[in-house]
């Protein structure tokens, strides 16, 4: 049995990989790589098939950009966006792994509890003798 081996430039950091799928965790930009993944789009176009500003897809753009998933070339006087062909072969292992475990997904105890909002309350300091709280007037 042979064994894949991977030599890494960065070593692999848990904020890393959040910060990865953060990244595809926004509405928006998930919703422009999977329309990267059937063909190349013009800004206008990603706009028009999403139903959101131009402003908001460039801005999200702009994310994707940096973060390495999409890449563009002129096409005239307008650029065109396609999803950076390494994702493809990440995304369908993903998919693959979203077809097979959905349901554990979904049923996730641990991720349900840590989805609930955590509320935290301030006790407030119990002030000595002499003392006054901000903004009390001395009588």
């Amino acid at each position: 049995m042979q064994v894949a081996s991977y030599q890494l430039e960065v070593p692999l950091e848990a904020r890393l990989y959040r910060e990865f799928f953060r990244a595809l965790s926004n509405q928006t930009r998930f919703s422009i790589v999977q329309l990267l993944r059937e063909r190349p789009h013009f800004v206008n176009e990603m706009a028009e098939s999403l139903d959101v500003e131009q402003s908001r897809v460039s801005h999200n753009l702009a994310c994707l950009l940096n973060c390495g998933f999409v890449e563009w070339e002129w096409n005239g006087k307008n650029k065109v966006y396609r999803l950076n062909p390494d994702l493809q072969p990440v995304l369908a292992g993903i998919e693959k792994h979203l077809a097979k475990y959905a349901s554990a997904l979904n049923s996730c105890k641990t991720l349900e509890s840590e989805s609930k909002p955590v509320i935290v309350i301030a006790k407030a300091k119990q002030l000595g003798p002499g003392s006054r709280a901000i903004g009390s007037r001395r009588k």
